[in-house]
């Protein structure tokens, strides 16, 4: 047995709203039925991680990975990744996310939040390394690779590298804001720095 449609429905519905607290309501209430409904475990951790609940969501991540089929098994790592992360374990997070990566190695999506790990803890050198990998994969968030990609550069003053990145982004989404927004800085930098009278001898 399974959860209704419409449970699932309305489920899928907060989560994208980002209804945190109804996301968490609506979990409770499936689990309480179907408790081994590997996607709504999963949606239940990451509404208790985002609620800083973490002992708890690592409670339900342990039971997503008692029974999520072995293809899906990725996305316990990255939501034990997203965890740690949201904890300030950054390391941590981003081994997690590589064991997310190793599942399903054509997927960017888990490299960028391995390199956004990476970032958080200052190493600009290897979350610029892991995203650049991640740019190598055929599917999954590769205008996010090309967004964080410009954001390593950017912190590195590579502003021309950076602008090319956030140009890449746009091509692969044109309504992607923040990348606008992004390139906008860079080229007020950009042109900030042609500018800059040169200092006398």
């Amino acid at each position: 047995m399974s959860p209704t449609q419409e449970l699932i429905e309305a489920l899928t519905r907060a989560d994208e709203a980002g209804h945190v607290a109804y996301t968490r309501q609506l979990c409770e209430k499936i689990l309480a039925q179907w408790p081994d409904h590997g996607p709504t475990l999963l949606r239940h951790a990451s509404a208790l991680i985002d609620l800083a609940l973490y002992d708890e969501a690592a409670a339900v991540l342990e039971r997503a990975a008692s029974v999520v089929p072995t293809g899906q098994l990725r996305l316990v790592f990255a939501g034990r990744g997203h965890r740690l992360k949201q904890m300030g374990n950054f390391a941590a997070a981003e081994e997690e996310y590589l064991k997310a990566h190793q599942l399903d190695p054509d997927n960017a999506t888990y490299l960028v939040y391995a390199g956004s790990a990476a970032f958080c803890r200052g190493d600009l050198s290897r979350a610029e390394a892991l995203v650049r990998k991640a740019l190598d994969c055929s599917e999954g968030s590769l205008d996010e690779a090309y967004f964080n990609l410009g954001g390593y550069l950017l912190a590195q003053k590579r502003f021309a590298e950076a602008r090319d990145c956030y140009l890449r982004a746009l091509e692969i989404d044109p309504q992607y804001l923040i990348a606008k927004t992004r390139l906008a800085d860079v080229e007020l930098a950009i042109t900030s720095t042609a500018n800059r009278p040169e200092k006398a001898p």
